[in-house]
């Protein structure tokens, strides 16, 4: 009678914490990145009983029960949609980390948000963001080197304020390798930031001239390195004195400005076309172009400019340079690569958010605040690989939406209903011992 006693004080106490651990999981059922735990127990030591023969069986009583272990549940929760950029979900497996000093802790809550500091004192244009957690921990990853700041950059509104000073992409990238698991450091956002004008060096010209004793012009968009958008054009004019075979073709090159009103370079010179049309020389070879030269390519033999009677006359040109562009918005792709846009359409990759793995996330300490620790249990913290052995996120990073807690509500209010039916039962038990205890006191008057 006394085991039963006790056994159900044991049972209550059991289950009170397991009710504890279910009211916990409601309580966060919407909180972004919660993982909810489960309540396992287990029985005590049991109690041989004496029996003066021998039996088959065994012949021991079970002194109650206590709580093993509260274990993470670790499936991915929902996703929910944002309209930031920066809030972020990981589909798959792996943890965010965020470092506040030299504690360093793991977290599937991607609702982050930015700080911002000077790079250099004093000077506003030297702004970054920094991407921390809504308490002030910076999340970790890879800063890539493909930008720095220059103060005497003019990011287009020098002219109207006399402000300079921007970073500037040297080394336009699409892809970010993230670095060694102890190198991870804070992601920078930089608030004002160019990519650089890659002046004109090749104009290449395609088309057909027919021998029509017509004047011909074909034109190209070439980019000054003062990031002007000029024009290229080339002037066709059948020379007064003709070669024996083929055709020539006198020819005007002139660089303006876009709208004509600067002439920075003219030259002219002479196409010769062979007696089947293709060309054979042309004596104009490169063009100033406010100070940058820029090849003339009218191909060679039928690979660009001919000369064919019986076809329509045609002219088209292709050359390479890229205006320069100012900072429009930052995304950040599936792969966990922070992506900058430029208002002339181009990109460049700056980071990449790194996402951490265990060996046994079951082993993670769980600190609050949605956030885990490692421990002896869990393992250090590790990238995965892909195939080549670079390091990789292992995961789908959701841009603009955040997971949600994946305890089910449903399930939750089960196991509520689970412990306060073993709680009810294992006081009954403690009253109902009580009750014999009684009688066999009054037994014994």
């Amino acid at each position: 009678m006394n085991q039963a006693y006790y056994s159900g004080i044991s049972g209550v106490m059991t289950y009170q914490l397991g009710l504890d651990v279910v009211s916990d999981n409601i309580a966060n059922v919407n909180t972004v990145g919660y993982k909810g735990s489960t309540a396992e127990f287990a029985d005590l030591l049991t109690q041989q009983l004496v029996s003066a023969g021998q039996t088959p069986t065994s012949n021991d009583i079970g002194l109650g029960s206590r709580l093993q272990s509260t274990t993470t549940q670790m499936q991915n929760g929902s996703l929910l949609p944002s309209e930031r950029f920066n809030d972020l979900a990981i589909s798959g497996n792996g943890w965010f980390g965020v470092v506040s000093g030299k504690d360093t802790s793991y977290t599937r809550a991607g609702n982050f948000v930015f700080d911002e500091v000077q790079k250099v004192s004093g000077d506003v244009n030297s702004s970054v963001a920094r991407l921390t957690t809504t308490d002030g921990k910076y999340v970790m990853g890879t800063m890539l080197t493909n930008y720095s700041y220059s103060g005497s950059f003019d990011y287009g509104d020098n002219s109207t304020n006399g402000v300079t000073g921007a970073y500037v992409v040297t080394d336009p990238t699409n892809e970010a390798n993230l670095g060694g698991v102890d190198s991870q450091g804070m992601l920078e956002f930089p608030t004002r930031l160019a990519y650089p004008v890659e002046p004109t060096t090749t104009a290449q010209f395609f088309g057909n001239l027919p021998p029509d004793n017509q004047t011909h012009t074909i034109s190209a968009d070439v980019i000054s390195g003062t990031n002007d958008r000029n024009r290229l054009k080339l002037t066709f004019t059948q020379s007064a004195t003709q070669p024996a075979t083929g055709i020539a073709w006198d020819v005007v090159a002139t660089v303006t400005s876009n709208d004509g009103s600067i002439v920075y370079d003219t030259q002219n010179g002479q196409a010769i076309f062979d007696g089947t049309g293709g060309l054979s020389s042309c004596s104009i070879t490169s063009m100033d172009n406010d100070g940058t030269s820029v090849a003339v390519d009218l191909g060679s033999s039928f690979n660009g400019v001919i000369s064919i009677d019986g076809l329509a006359a045609s002219g088209s040109s292709r050359s390479n340079g890229v205006s320069g562009g100012v900072l429009t918005k930052y995304g950040i792709n599936p792969n966990g690569v922070i992506v900058a846009d430029f208002s002339n359409g181009r990109q460049s990759a700056i980071g990449r958010i790194a996402v951490y793995h265990f060996q046994n996330d079951q082993g993670l300490n769980r600190i609050g605040n949605t956030e885990f620790q490692a421990t002896s249990g869990s393992g250090d913290p590790l990238f995965w690989t892909d195939a080549s052995g670079n390091p990789t996120t292992g995961a789908i990073i959701n841009s603009g939406q955040l997971e949600n807690s994946n305890v089910r509500l449903d399930v939750s209010l089960t196991d509520m209903i689970i412990m306060q039916r073993a709680y009810q039962a294992n006081a009954k038990t403690i009253t109902t011992g009580d009750e014999l205890i009684q009688k066999a006191l009054q037994m014994h008057r």
